[in-house]
Formats: structure tokens, C-alpha cells, sequence
């Protein structure tokens, strides 16, 4: 399947779902998904610092034990003293209510003749006070008061709220433009407690000058066992104190409200967030969605957090963040999805290509996602076809490699500069050589071109005629090309990908796929070591190889930190040199000790026995013990010694020499490191099982 092809599928999808979960969350079930937006400001908001009123106090009456007639008795005693006391204005928000049939107290003419009295608008005190104001506070559905109105129809004419009657009469800001653009309404953050006096505390006072000039709130509601409603913060509040939060809000200019721009703003930022996941999500791989889904949800709580502590305005984003987040789990999902269904063609397209199924393998690879590792297979299969004299097939995969790959062409042809090379050749059958990148047991590395698809190649050169004679000669050549077999038949996103073979100018040659990483030894140095989790998941991800390897009849025979090579910045790992690899069968013949490197050979391989993949699992054990550690478990100062330690000693557990390794994986090293093969792991899918257990708790 197209990468083309794969993109405008998914963004159908996600197209589709995000249409789907906008009208779900705006249409008719919006009251299923509104709790978001009320979750996300009520964390914000309930945070928001609070502004007390200036000079503020609540007088308590205790109602507990009196009858009504005496608790309308005690309000008029205290809004007598309150007048002596020559306090700024004083608030009822909640008195005790008056039958129609009854007579009003002889008091009440002092709501009119002294200081300003507010009550409330239905109350039978506003026909004297003739200072009102609407009480009306409805919350929402799940019982937290999140709204206030400050305008109200009522008797066929609008009438303010209490608080916003109040902040008319001695307040500026009640009169300020901003107000005018607030829809009406206001809504409540959290609330500074202010002071409370008790009525008798009141009554003992002598002209104290605590009161002088306050605004006074006179109320029979006990604190927290008389409130009435909740606030976004949590905090249980009574009417005189839910008047007293939106009066300080007005007041200090500070009211939390919601122009018709942030409605218009709540409304687009959806379709805006719908665009950008359709468009670029589904063209992303699982770590980028997850950067930018991340991104954006963190983008929107600050930026609702911005509005609400800097302009004092709402912005309900919790349904935007939502669909954001649905986008994201869905392109994941998708992405995974094709994923695995490009792991899966490319195992089939290796089992056809090794099986000598061309036709088959160039269609299963086709479906696979461009990579370095199906280019590097894709150009196997070109020359596979033209090994077959099939070079109009073989033409058909290296044009499709150049529409799919063209820029993984044109970043390794930008990282290969010209020059001759003293004393090395300048080319070897059809490769380019361009610069020599490494040596190894049996000859050197070049960084090589080919110049019919101009794809970067690694080519391994052996010296072989000056190396051998005669005889030995023709050896030398059939067991040159008999490894070059072997590692070709392995197709494995972990493994180098051998492509050629030949003999020119006394050179033998291997061609493989060229991978710009870092040799595990450069992490053996105890300052530079890898997290021990890293450090496990590499060695699993190469015993996974290793099984493929050895379900192939292939056995590696010098696994070191060398020979494994690491891309820090793509996470990925490639087994490379399988130059000493033979293939086994019953007619395998005993190998010395001359291949391979002696610290981290198996005691099977030091003593010259038949070799089988348990040997590459014991040295997969001693390359993570001097990666974990930054040293090796077998150490000696002769090839003598060494060879006793390894067949006899057992090392010092991981766990003892490095802080942090969880006594798991000494378990696993002393199993990957038995001496007897049969104590070993039974394959390397089941160590790599037994080392992801382990990550999994590092």
C-alpha cells in the first residue's frame, strides 16, 4: 500500500470521526460531554487567587433558639447600632421572609432614614428600603455554581442583581464598557473569606472605630452549615457570602466574563483543531502524534489559563481538548495499524525472496512504508532479478525505488564526497569507492556508490589472493562466497542486508547495506555507558535477530559491541560482519578458535566443538554484561587464562557492580552465560522475552 494511498485513507477516517464526535459533542448529546468543559475551569478557576471586599464584615444572628418574631426584633437591633456605629452601607441578602398578612416591624423605617440598606428584590423590606436588588443563583446540573446573572426580567422590566444594585450606587466599575460586553452574566472563581462578628459581639462595642465606614452583611446563615451553594474552588458558601465574592469581583474590577468574541472563539477553535488533525496527524509516526497531540492540549489549557488569570475571561476548551485528544488516539491506532501490516508484508516479502519468489516479493514489499531497511531489501530483490536475466524487472524495482525513496537517495548521495584513495582502489565491479570507513578481521570496509541506482553501499574488501596460494586459494574463494551466501539469505530489520558479491583486481568483495551508526563498544566505556534499560532493549531487539538468523541455518560467531551497531537518534540497532558466519547443517565441520573474538566466545567455541546458536546467545550475554558494567566478565592476561575463567569462573552479579539493575538480570545473564548449552535460553525469541521482563522494571 502507498504511503500516497495510506495518507488519504486515514484522513477519511479521521475526517469522518472527527465529524462524528463534533456533532456528538455540539449536537444533541452535548450535555454527555459539557462536563469536560466544566472539569478543565474548574480547575483553572478554583486556583485563580481571590480579591477579598475592602472593609468588609458578616454579622451572624443565631436563629437557633429564637422565635421569628425575635429574629425580626434582633435585625432591627443591629441595623440600629450598625447606624451608630456610622458603617458605609448595609447588606440583607437573605432575611427572614414576612407573611403579606403581617404587619411590617416598627423598626423598619430605618432601612429608608439611615445608612444604605440593601435587600433583596421579592423581599417586603424593598418597598421601605427602596435599595434592591434580584437574588437569584441557579447551579449547574452537577450542583456547582459556575454563573451568575446580573440582569433579570422581572414584573415585565429588567432589574440588576443585588451585587451589581450595590456596585451601582457606590462603584464606578459598575458602570465601566467592560460590563456592558459581558452578556450579562458573570461567573465565580473561589472566595476570600471575610471576617464574621456575632450579633452580641456587635452590641458590646462602644463607637469602636473597627467598623467605621465598612460594608456589612447581616445574615442568620452560620458558616459552612448554612451554605447554600458550591463554588468551582469547593468552598460551600452562604447567600451573604456568594453576594460578597461577585460584589469584590465588581468592585476590584476583577469579574471573570465572557465576550461574544470567546463564544465565537469556543466555536471555531473545534473545527480549527479538526483541520489540524486531519491534515497533519495521519502523515505522522506514533512519537510525533504523540509530541503534537501532547502539544496541543497543553497549548490549549494555557491558553484558557491566559485568559483567565490576565483578561478575566472564560473560554470553556475542555470538549476542544477532547476531540484533540480523540484525533490523536485515533491517527495512533491507524498508524500502528499500517504498521503492522507493513511488518507483516515485509516478513512475507523476505520468505518470498528468500524462498526464490520474486514476483511475490516485489509485491509484499511494495506494501511495505519506506525505510532504509526495505530499500536496502528492495535492491537485494534488483539484483535477484537480475541474476535471473530479468533485467526489465529488475529495472521496474529500481524505478519504484526511485519514486518511494527518492529522498532517502538523495540524503545519502549528499553524504558522499568524491576523492581518490591512497592506496586503496577506486572501484571495485560496478561500486564507487569513495572512502575507507573501517577494517576488519578480514580485510577493509569502503563507503562505496552504485552508480546505477546512486545508493550509498558498504564494501567489504579481502586481500584474498595475497592471503592465500594454490590450494588454499581456491578455499579461500569457495568459502568467501559460501559466507557472502549465508549472510544473503538474512532479511531481517535488524540484520545488514548483503546485496553482492564478486572478485576483481585480486580483491574479493562483499556489497551490504550501508548504515551511518555507532559501534555498541563506543557505550563499553564506564563514562559513556547506557541506561540499563536501553542498554536491555538493544540486546532483546538483537536476540530477536539472532533467532531469525539461526531459524535460517545461520550462526554468527563473533557477536561483540563492535559488530553491533546503534542510530541513537532512530533508536535502531543492525548486527553487522556475518563475514564469519557458515551455513549449518549435518555437514557442518568443527570450527577453531580463529574466528571470532576470544573474551566473548562460548566454551563450546573455545574448544572447537560444533557450533550452534546457543554459542551466539553466550556471547549476546557477555556483550550486555560489559555494556551494563564497562567491563567484561572474563578478563585475563593470556589466552590460557581466559579460556579456564570462561569454561569454569562465573562473573560477579551486574546487580553488585552497577546501581539500578534489578537482580532480574543477573538471573538472565546467568542463564544466557551457562556453560553447559543446554542450560542456556532455548532460542534467542525466548531471551529476548526474558530481557524486555526485565526493561520492563529497570
Amino acid at each position: 500500500m502507498k504511503t500516497a494511498e495510506n495518507q488519504k485513507r486515514n484522513r477519511i477516517i479521521a475526517l469522518s470521526f472527527v465529524s462524528v464526535l463534533l456533532l456528538l459533542m455540539y449536537g444533541p448529546l452535548a450535555q454527555w460531554f459539557i462536563s469536560a468543559d466544566r472539569v478543565l475551569y474548574d480547575q483553572l478557576a478554583g486556583n485563580r487567587p481571590a480579591k477579598a471586599l475592602g472593609n468588609a464584615y458578616i454579622v451572624s444572628i443565631d436563629a437557633a433558639h429564637s422565635s421569628p418574631d425575635k429574629v425580626i426584633a434582633e435585625y432591627g437591633q443591629v441595623i440600629e447600632k450598625l447606624n451608630a456605629l456610622n458603617v458605609s452601607r448595609i447588606i440583607l441578602p437573605n432575611p427572614p421572609e414576612i407573611p403579606a398578612a403581617a404587619e411590617l416591624p416598627g423598626w423598619s423605617p430605618l432601612l429608608a432614614s439611615g445608612k444604605p440598606v440593601f435587600v433583596p428584590q421579592h423581599h417586603r423590606f424593598a418597598q421601605i428600603s427602596g435599595k434592591s436588588g434580584v437574588v437569584q443563583h441557579v447551579a449547574d446540573s452537577d450542583g456547582i455554581l459556575r454563573r451568575s446573572s446580573l440582569w433579570h426580567f422581572n414584573g415585565g422590566a429588567m432589574s440588576p442583581s443585588l451585587s451589581l444594585a450595590i456596585a451601582f450606587e457606590s462603584s464606578a466599575t459598575a458602570t465601566a464598557p467592560r460590563m456592558s460586553k459581558t452578556d450579562d452574566a458573570v461567573y465565580f472563581s473561589s472566595f476570600e473569606k471575610i471576617p464574621r462578628l456575632a450579633a452580641a459581639e456587635l452590641f458590646r462595642m462602644r463607637d469602636d472605630e473597627l467598623l467605621t465606614a465598612a460594608t456589612i452583611f447581616v445574615d442568620t446563615d452560620k458558616e459552612m452549615i448554612g451554605s447554600v451553594e458550591v463554588l468551582p474552588s469547593g468552598q460551600f458558601v452562604t447567600y451573604a457570602e456568594i453576594t460578597a465574592a461577585l460584589l469584590a469581583d465588581i468592585e476590584h474590577n476583577r469579574m471573570i466574563i465572557a465576550p461574544s468574541w470567546v463564544r465565537a472563539m469556543e466555536f471555531l477553535l473545534p473545527a480549527l483543531l479538526a483541520i489540524v488533525a486531519i491534515l497533519f496527524m495521519p502523515e505522522r509516526n506514533r512519537k510525533e502524534i504523540l509530541v503534537l497531540t501532547i502539544g496541543g492540549v497543553l497549548a490549549l489549557m494555557l491558553f484558557e489559563a491566559l485568559l483567565l488569570f490576565a483578561l478575566h475571561a472564560r473560554i470553556d476548551l475542555g470538549r476542544p481538548i477532547l476531540l484533540f485528544i480523540g484525533a490523536g488516539l485515533l491517527s495512533a491506532y491507524l498508524v500502528a495499524d499500517l504498521k503492522k501490516a507493513s511488518v507483516d508484508a515485509f516478513k512475507k516479502g523476505s520468505d518470498f525472496l528468500a524462498a526464490g519468489r520474486l514476483e511475490p516479493a516485489f509485491a509484499e514489499f511494495r506494501r511495505c512504508n519506506p525505510s532504509e531497511t526495505v530499500a536496502a531489501v528492495m535492491y537485494k530483490l534488483s539484483l535477484a532479478f537480475e541474476q535471473q536475466a530479468k533485467p526489465e524487472r529488475a529495472e521496474a524495482v529500481l524505478e519504484w525505488m526511485k519514486r518511494t525513496h527518492s529522498a532517502t537517495a538523495r540524503s545519502n548521495d549528499d553524504t558522499l564526497t568524491a576523492r581518490k584513495l591512497t592506496g586503496a582502489p577506486q572501484r571495485l565491479g560496478r561500486y564507487v569507492i569513495e572512502k575507507r570507513i573501517g577494517r576488519g578481521a578480514m580485510g577493509a570496509v569502503y563507503l562505496a556508490r552504485d552508480p546505477r541506482i546512486n545508493r550509498a553501499v558498504a564494501l567489504k574488501a579481502i586481500p584474498i589472493e595475497k592471503e592465500f596460494e594454490d590450494e588454499e586459494l581456491k578455499e579461500a574463494r569457495l568459502r568467501f562466497y559460501r559466507e557472502a551466501e549465508s549472510a544473503g539469505r538474512l532479511t531481517h530489520p535488524n540484520i545488514i542486508t548483503v546485496y553482492d558479491a564478486g572478485e576483481e583486481k585480486g580483491l574479493a568483495y562483499i556489497a551490504m547495506e550501508y548504515v551511518p551508526g555507532i559501534p555498541l563498544r563506543t557505550y563499553t566505556d564506564p563514562k559513556k555507558l547506557l541506561a540499563p534499560k536501553r542498554a536491555l532493549e538493544l540486546a532483546a531487539a538483537t536476540a530477536e535477530a539472532l533467532d531469525y538468523a539461526h531459524n535460517q541455518g545461520v550462526i554468527h560467531r563473533d557477536i561483540k559491541p563492535a559488530n553491533l551497531l546503534y542510530n541513537p537518534k532512530e533508536g535502531t540497532l543492525k548486527i553487522s560482519d556475518f563475514g564469519v558466519a557458515r551455513i549449518t547443517d549435518n555437514n557442518s565441520t568443527k570450527t577453531g578458535i580463529v574466528l571470532g573474538t576470544p573474551m566473548y566466545m562460548s566454551p563450546e567455541q573455545l574448544g572447537a566443538e560444533n557450533l550452534t546458536g546457543l554459542s551466539d546467545l553466550f556471547s549476546l550475554g557477555v556483550t550486555l554484561y560489559e555494556l551494563l558494567v564497562g567491563e567484561v566478565p572474563f578478563r585475563a592476561s593470556n589466552i590460557a587464562v581466559l579460556m579456564t575463567k570462561i569454561t569454569t569462573e562465573d562473573p560477579a552479579p551486574v546487580s553488585s557492580r552497577r546501581a539500578g539493575i534489578p537482580p532480574s538480570v543477573d538471573a538472565v545473564l546467568a542463564k544466557a552465560m551457562a556453560k553447559r548449552p543446554n542450560d542456556r535460553f532455548s532460542c534467542g525469541a525466548e531471551m529476548a522475552i526474558a530481557l524486555r521482563n526485565c526493561a520492563r522494571v529497570s
